[in-house]
C-alpha cells in the first residue's frame, strides 16, 4: 500500500492524485474555502476549450430544441449539446493513469483526528532540511527513513518546519469526498494499529501495510496468507458451526503457514531477514456469508453478530495455542530470543503485554511466559470475497 501521513505538507496533492472525476474537481474548487485544495484540484482539472468547428455543431444541435421532433435529437443529446455551449469546452482530468494499480491509503494520527473533532487548525509539517548543517544531513540520511514519523523526529531535537496550516475539517471533509467518489484514499489509523502490534515487543513498528491494507507491517516486513472456507464448517443437517472441524482447520493452517515462510523465495535480503526473524503469518477466513446463510442468522443481526463473534475468537484463540506448540517442537521466532536467558524473559513479558495480546486468555498468555510462541502476528482478514 502506498501511503502518507496526514501530517505530511503533500498530502493535499496525495488525495486528489487519483480522482479522475472532473465534476467532483469543480465541486470542491466551488465548495471549498482552502487555497491549498483549489490550487490541487484546479491543476488537476484539466479544460479543453471548444473549437470553432464544434462550438458551430453544437449550437446546430441546441437550434433543434424548439422545433417538433427536436430534429431527431433526443433531449439527453440536446441537454449536452447546452451544456458544453454554457461551459465552452470540455472537462478532463491531469494525468488520468497516475498511480494505476497501487492503492493508496493516508495514515491518520490521534492528533489529527482529535483536531477534526475539535475543529482546530492541524500542520502540515516535515523536517527543516533546507536549514540543516552538513552533519544534520548526515544524520537524516541516516536517520529519518527509519524513524519517519515527524512527531518522534521533532522529540529528538530536531528541527522541523510547518508549511502550513490547514483546518482539520476541510482535509478530513476531502479525504471522504475523494474516497467517496475515486474509492481512494483508504484511512488507516497508524497510532490505533501501533498500540496493538505485537512488533512493539521486539522494538519495531507499523509504518504502512500490504497492498490491500489488511496487514499492518514493520519496515521490510513480508506476512503470507491464507483463508478458512467457512462454508465447510457448517453442519448443514444441525445448522450449527462444527468448531471441532474450525479448531483443526486452524491448526493446520498455521503449521502450512510457518512452512510457507522456510520455502519462500526473498527478493530483497532486508525481507528475508524480517521474515524469518518474526515469522509473520495471517490466517484470514472466507465465506462468511455462506456460513451465516448455513446457519440461518441474518447477517448483522444480534444473533448473526453473536456467532460471528464466537467463529473468529475460536480462530483467535486456537491460532495462537497452535503457535505456542509449534514453538515447543521449532522453537520461538528469533526476535523473541535473547542472547539470555533473562532477557528472553523479558522479551516475552514485552511480548504477552502488547495492546493485542492483553486481550488474550490468560492461559495463552501464561504459556507464552513459558514456551514462547512461534509466530509474531497469526490472523489477518483479507479480502478473499463473501
Amino acid at each position: 500500500m502506498i501511503m502518507l501521513a496526514d501530517w505530511h505538507p503533500d498530502v493535499i496533492e496525495f488525495i486528489i492524485s487519483k480522482m479522475q472525476n472532473p465534476r467532483i474537481l469543480r465541486y470542491l474548487l466551488e465548495n471549498t474555502e482552502d487555497e491549498g485544495i483549489q490550487k490541487a484540484a484546479k491543476e488537476k482539472l484539466k479544460f479543453t476549450p471548444l473549437t470553432e468547428q464544434e462550438r458551430a455543431m453544437y449550437q446546430g444541435i441546441v437550434n433543434y430544441k424548439n422545433m417538433p421532433g427536436y430534429g431527431g435529437f433526443s433531449e439527453k443529446i440536446i441537454k449536452e449539446a447546452e451544456e458544453k455551449l454554457r461551459t465552452g469546452g470540455t472537462y478532463t482530468v491531469h494525468n488520468p493513469d497516475f498511480l494505476t494499480g497501487a492503492n493508496i491509503s493516508i495514515c491518520l494520527t490521534k492528533e489529527f483526528m482529535q483536531a477534526v473533532e475539535n475543529d482546530q487548525e492541524y500542520e502540515l509539517r516535515f523536517p527543516d532540511v533546507e536549514t540543516y548543517s552538513e552533519e544534520e544531513m548526515r544524520i537524516y540520511n541516516e536517520k529519518w527513513h527509519e524513524v519517519g514519523d515527524v512527531r518522534e523526529w521533532e522529540k529528538m531535537g530536531y528541527r522541523i518546519r510547518v508549511y502550513r496550516k490547514i483546518r482539520a475539517r476541510e482535509l478530513w471533509k476531502l479525504i471522504n469526498i475523494c474516497a467517496t467518489y475515486s474509492a481512494e484514499p483508504g484511512i488507516f489509523f497508524i497510532d490505533n494499529a501501533n498500540d496493538m502490534t505485537n512488533a512493539r515487543a521486539y522494538g519495531q513498528k507499523v509504518v504502512a501495510t500490504n497492498p490491500c491494507g489488511e496487514q499492518p507491517l514493520a519496515p521490510y516486513s513480508v506476512c503470507n496468507l491464507a483463508a478458512i472456507n467457512l462454508a465447510n464448517m457448517v453442519d448443514k443437517e444441525t445448522k450449527t458451526v462444527n468448531y471441532d472441524k474450525l479448531k483443526q482447520t486452524v491448526e493446520i493452517g498455521v503449521r502450512m503457514q510457518d512452512n510457507v515462510i522456510d520455502a519462500t523465495p526473498y527478493f530483497l535480503e532486508e525481507n528475508k531477514k524480517q521474515a524469518l526473524g518474526e515469522r509473520r503469518v495471517g490466517l484470514g477466513v472466507m465465506g462468511l456469508a455462506d456460513l451465516l446463510i448455513y446457519c440461518e442468522k441474518e447477517y448483522g443481526s444480534e444473533e448473526g453478530n453473536q456467532l460471528v463473534d464466537e467463529v473468529f475468537k475460536t480462530i483467535a484463540t486456537t491460532a495462537y495455542r497452535a503457535s505456542i506448540e509449534l514453538a515447543k517442537e521449532k522453537g520461538s521466532f528469533p526476535f523473541l530470543v535473547g542472547e539470555t536467558e533473562e532477557e528472553t524473559m523479558k522479551l516475552r513479558e514485552a511480548f504477552i503485554n502488547t495492546g493485542y495480546m492483553k486481550k488474550m486468555p490468560d492461559d495463552i498468555r501464561e504459556d507464552i511466559l513459558k514456551y514462547g510462541i512461534r509466530n509474531s502476528h497469526l490472523l489477518t482478514v483479507a479480502p478473499t470475497g463473501k
